[in-house]
């Protein structure tokens, strides 16, 4: 875990939870708001030592997991609240309320999302048996712990004010990586917390999964709702990678990508009909496995859209699964 404090009011933790080429880790970001309230942004993934390396890491600030009085999760992702199950104490959760019936019994709803994934994916990679390898593998990563609840003390409402001492968050329902996620807009300081709706290179997306995994167009509803507090924003910290100083145009530009992704999509398949994965090699398909995950989920999400809009037509040829233009 590396700590960072980055200002008299806050500090980040960054947890490494997924392994990458070289020796590498991804890292995740929970925050820490140093206030009349101590307050954590999320609480990271399930790891065995994860209590006993943020307990060293508040310590080194002058306070314990005890000092915390609440945990704000930005969604139920378990590489942000994986870890919960292991806290102890009189510490409050809070998850926006259209969440709570269905992360309490959380070990439950990551194997929910665990088999979704499977069902989604394995059937585009059944001609891809080292792919669909590789793919498990980082399913069996991701998707954890399959034990353990959390009791949700407060539900979060859109427009909600949090008032930790001298700062107030808002409350902004931001949905679309997620069905549950929310950002936090603090006026006075003018940041955002962005959790993974907004990250440095745009955000990841999983396919739809039966409705608990992504939405594009409730992506794109989000990003234009976001932008009056884009434009006043000096900093924003997303749950990975650095923070994004005067993001601006952000959402505009997330905006053009979705456009972009779609046309090149469309045009490639008024072609050919092809594959996910004929599809996913439109944008340099890695070859690694975590990132492969990554890619192939948003790529879904994408593909799932232009079907419901009609665009499209998923066919099936020889156990094969294709899309064609409709």
């Amino acid at each position: 875990m590396y700590s960072e404090r980055i200002s008299p009011y806050l500090n980040v933790f960054r947890i490494p939870y997924l392994p990458l080429e070289g020796g590498e880790n991804a890292l995740v970001n929970i925050y820490l708001i140093i206030d009349e309230e101590l307050v954590l942004i999320d609480i990271g993934p399930w790891k065995e030592d994860l209590i006993d390396t943020l307990s060293l890491s508040l310590a080194q600030l002058g306070f314990s997991i005890r000092d915390i009085s609440k945990i704000i999760y930005t969604h139920a992702h378990p590489d942000h609240m994986g870890g919960s199950g292991q806290l102890e104490g009189s510490l409050s959760h809070s998850i926006y309320c259209e969440a709570q019936k269905h992360v309490e019994q959380y070990g439950q709803y990551v194997s929910l999302l665990k088999s979704l994934c499977k069902e989604s994916f394995f059937e585009h990679l059944y001609l891809y048996p080292e792919e669909k390898e590789n793919y498990s593998k980082v399913l069996e990563i991701i998707w954890r712990p399959t034990f353990g609840e959390i009791k949700i003390d407060h539900m979060l409402h859109d427009g909600e004010i949090i008032d930790t001492g001298k700062l107030k968050f808002e409350v902004v329902f931001t949905p679309g990586h997620s069905p549950w996620d929310i950002s936090l807009w603090e006026e006075e300081e003018a940041i955002l917390f962005s959790g993974d709706f907004l990250l440095e290179k745009s955000t990841t997306l999983t396919g739809g999964l039966n409705g608990f995994g992504s939405d594009l167009n409730s992506y794109k509803s989000s990003l234009e709702k976001i932008e009056k507090y884009l434009a006043k924003a000096r900093y924003i910290f997303p749950s990975h990678g650095s923070p994004i100083e005067y993001g601006t145009k952000l959402a505009r530009d997330f905006l053009r990508i979705i456009k972009w992704k779609e046309s090149r999509i469309l045009r490639k398949l008024s072609i050919k009909r092809c594959s996910l994965i004929e599809l996913a090699e439109l944008f340099s398909l890695s070859r690694n496995p975590v990132v492969f995950v990554r890619q192939l989920g948003t790529l879904l999400t994408y593909v799932e859209k232009l079907e419901k809009e009609g665009k499209i037509l998923r066919l099936q040829d020889s156990g094969e699964i294709l899309f064609t233009l409709k």
